[in-house]
């Protein structure tokens, strides 16, 4: 062993080996001080990128650009660590810059940006040719175009149709907006029956009707398809039904809507003559105002359009007014008998009119006659059931309904009489 250790060129061996040995531990392992990464010439590496996306830099506001590729492919070539980095993060850029072209067409080199200086990078493709153009706005109005019109179901027809946006704007330059004559959507109806809403392509077309491929914004509108059945106008009748509640009176009931529209098919339309009857139930109200009044749809009909229309109601309400001192009046008397009323002592009662003012106004206290019948009474004190005969339409109210009345046979009076005179001369 010691012999071994003598020998100088095995000493000298294992001092090359622990230098290689500490030059690979200094040159590969990275070193926490420093954020640069060195590597061997051995280990370089080249790695194709595909779908990197390309930035253009222009006047988007004034300008528009043909001919630039959305994404490119590049290939980086470089050492390893700082290749796989640059794959992984694809922080790097690549971009055409147009600021300093004027209107026309170029051959334009492709560049890259934000990447380390250790990497070549080669775009593939290296150039590409673009048209500079000035950018022209257009707004164009959206026509709807039925398709499979004759197709939808009996009975019913599609009408305008609702658009969301109307209007569409075209951008491009000037040679393909001037193109642009008309935007239309192609809406199929066939067999509908009812309204339903869409969303479908703007289509663009010259003005010999051959679409064109140039985009719009937007390019999907929402439609909506009003479908309806076949229909015609016709005028109301209002129906009175029912009857007020106690103390009210209709003065007038009248509606600004004269007729309404009738969907339905072809044949019945044709058919039918109207009016149509609007019933109204007057035990529904119960003041003045504003009703709203549901359209019955006829039979053999589909809808009717207003379904309901309003009615302006005026009504009038009962008043009371009091009529006082109306004499009663005998009717019936027998001449052998004074009738003398003893309750209410004036002989006078006062009448309660109830009713709506037009026909109260119209009363003449004249106009009322108070009786109390005496026929067929015998001398004595009598209650007597008054009568009123009065001008008709209002309600009548007597503060007595009947009154004392006495009654003394005039015969014995006189006889009555007769005694106490001769009484009195005796004495």
């Amino acid at each position: 062993m010691d012999n071994f250790m003598d020998n100088r060129w095995i000493l000298r061996g294992i001092a090359l080996l622990v230098t290689l040995l500490l030059f690979m531990s200094v040159n590969l392992v990275p070193q926490s001080s420093s954020s640069n990464i060195i590597d061997l010439p051995m280990m370089n590496k080249k790695e194709l990128l595909r779908d990197i996306p390309v930035t253009p830099i222009y006047d988007q506001e004034n300008l528009i650009v043909n001919g630039i590729p959305k994404t490119v492919s590049v290939q980086l070539d470089g050492p390893n660590s700082i290749v796989k980095t640059a794959e992984m993060k694809r922080d790097f850029e690549v971009y055409i810059d147009l600021t300093s072209y004027a209107l026309g067409t170029y051959e334009v080199p492709l560049k890259v940006r934000n990447l380390s200086e250790k990497i070549k990078a080669t775009i593939k493709p290296r150039t590409v040719t673009v048209t500079i153009k000035e950018k022209v706005e257009k707004v164009v109005s959206i026509k709807a175009v039925y398709i499979n019109e004759n197709k939808i179901k009996h009975g019913y027809k599609a009408e305008d149709a609702i658009i969301k946006p109307n209007e569409i704007k075209i951008v491009g330059s000037a040679e393909e907006v001037a193109q642009v004559s008309y935007a239309s959507v192609d809406i199929d109806v066939s067999d509908a029956n009812q309204t339903f809403s869409q969303v479908l392509p703007v289509k663009l077309y010259n003005k010999k009707g051959t679409q064109l491929t140039i985009s719009s914004i937007p390019k999907n509108v929402e439609v909506t398809v009003p479908i309806v059945s076949q229909s015609a106008y016709f005028p109301i009748e209002i129906i009175e039904n029912g009857t007020l509640q106690d103390g009210l009176k209709l003065k007038s009931m009248i509606t600004n809507t004269d007729e309404v529209k009738i969907y339905a098919s072809e044949d019945w339309l044709n058919n039918f003559n109207g009016p149509i009857q609007v019933p109204v139930d007057l035990s529904s109200f119960d003041k003045s105002g504003t009703y709203e009044i549901t359209v019955p749809t006829p039979d053999g009909a589909f809808k009717v359009d207003p379904s309901t229309v309003e009615v302006v109601v005026e009504l009038a309400e009962e008043t009371e007014q009091k009529f006082s001192d109306i004499p009663i009046q005998f009717t019936g008397e027998n001449d052998n008998f004074t009738y003398k009323i003893s309750k209410p002592s004036s002989g006078k009662v006062t009448v309660s009119a109830r009713g709506f003012d037009e026909d109260l106004n119209a009363i003449d206290p004249k106009d009322i006659m108070i009786t109390a019948k005496v026929s067929g009474l015998e001398a004595g004190t009598h209650e007597v059931t008054l009568s009123i005969s009065a001008p008709k339409g209002v309600i009548y109210r007597l503060n007595y309904d009947t009154v004392s009345v006495e009654i003394t046979d005039k015969n014995t009076a006189e006889s009555d009489k007769d005694t106490e005179i001769v009484g009195q001369s005796s004495n």
